[in-house]
């Protein structure tokens, strides 16, 4: 499985590409600008294209493309995965596939989602449960 990612810097997006990383599969990605996030994911063993979206950044043994909500419909890397007809998802869908092999949390609000995430994952380490956690945010 190859999955590339539109929008890979984002926080969200780069939680699911990392999950992917610790699963085995092959990870690809795009975004606009260099951050830490991307960094990180490239250290982690993702390739990730910085700079203008193209058609030419979707690698050809991409199997599976996820993109963010912020990318367009008009965005040249969603256009060319519709017309290879790659599987395209969006993030929401991507993180809903995900969850329904688990048990799932979901923790929504205004304010101290992302804290409240990390104490939630937090204490199931500590109790030994072991779980897969996708949080919007950066953690020690």
């Amino acid at each position: 499985m190859h999955i590339h990612f539109i929008g890979i810097g984002g926080i969200g997006v780069s939680a699911l590409a990392k999950y992917y990383l610790a699963k085995g599969a092959k990870v690809s990605g795009s975004d606009l600008t260099h951050s830490e996030i991307t960094a990180d994911l490239a250290r982690r063993g993702a390739t990730v294209i910085i700079g203008p979206h193209s058609a030419f950044s979707i690698p050809k043994n991409a199997t599976h493309i996820i993109y963010t909500a912020a990318v367009p419909t008009t965005n040249p890397e969603l256009k060319e995965a519709k017309r290879r007809k790659i599987s395209v998802k969006s993030y929401a869908e991507a993180v809903g596939e995900v969850t329904r092999q688990f048990k799932t949390i979901t923790i929504s609000g205004s304010h101290g989602k992302s804290t409240t995430t990390a104490m939630t994952a937090l204490v199931l380490e500590e109790g030994y449960c072991d779980p897969t956690v996708i949080i919007g945010t950066k953690m020690r």
